[in-house]
């Protein structure tokens, strides 16, 4: 049993550009991206992947030299807020992302119902990560099954890790999902995105699906 957030459709997708570098915010170009919907591949072909959004753009980390920000090239989308938020509670365990990665660290971002309004809990997709687990990189294109438990999420505020954690489980109500693309390294970037959902996970299976290979998830 899972929950479905996204699964994106040929309609229209439902994330947005949230956010560009601080240095373009102050008027300096350092961070740029757009999303569209692809149907055909570079070939002109129809993309057999379809539906899924694409998020492209290029991150560029100098500072300019009227700027007063200590650190910039990043980028960022994120879903529209739930209205009334989405109750997961003590029902799921983990998050299921269904991306195409290109080998660079994207940042997950859950936002969640708190007292606190800067909180955010983070957590990372990463071609080391799908390395570690696969013994293999993505060179042929596939779409892969990322699953992040919820107890590996960390806390920060403002952008800053904070010091006291509180463990995201138990009574989670999830107001917006998000992805920023900050690794600190300089070009450009594409990020295929197809479907987002919640569901339990336990030894390396997500429960409703043992028959499938532990190949099929990262």
């Amino acid at each position: 049993m899972s929950v479905v957030f996204n699964q994106f459709t040929r309609k229209g997708n439902e994330f947005v550009d949230d956010k560009v570098s601080q240095d373009a915010q102050n008027g300096e170009d350092r961070g740029e991206s757009n999303m569209d919907e692809p149907e055909e591949d570079n070939g002109g072909d129809y993309d057999k992947d379809a539906p899924y959004i694409r998020w492209t753009g290029t991150i560029d980390t100098r500072i300019g030299p009227k700027s007063r920000a200590r650190r910039s090239g990043f980028c960022a989308i994120r879903s529209p807020e739930f209205p009334g938020g989405v109750m997961i509670g003590n029902k799921y365990n983990a998050l299921e992302i269904t991306c195409r990665p290109d080998g660079r660290v994207y940042t997950v971002n859950l936002k969640v119902a708190s007292y606190f309004p800067d909180d955010l809990y983070q957590g990372f997709i990463s071609a080391e990560k799908e390395e570690s687990l696969n013994d293999s990189k993505n060179d042929d294109g596939e779409f892969i099954k990322f699953v992040m438990p919820f107890r590996e999420f960390v806390l920060t505020s403002a952008g800053l890790v904070r010091e006291q954690q509180r463990e995201l489980d138990g009574g989670i109500e999830l107001e917006h999902i998000g992805f920023t693309q900050m690794d600190g390294k300089d070009g450009p970037f594409t990020f295929d995105l197809k479907m987002i959902r919640v569901v339990n996970y336990y030894d390396g299976v997500v429960i409703g699906e043992e028959h499938l290979s532990d190949d099929e998830y990262s």
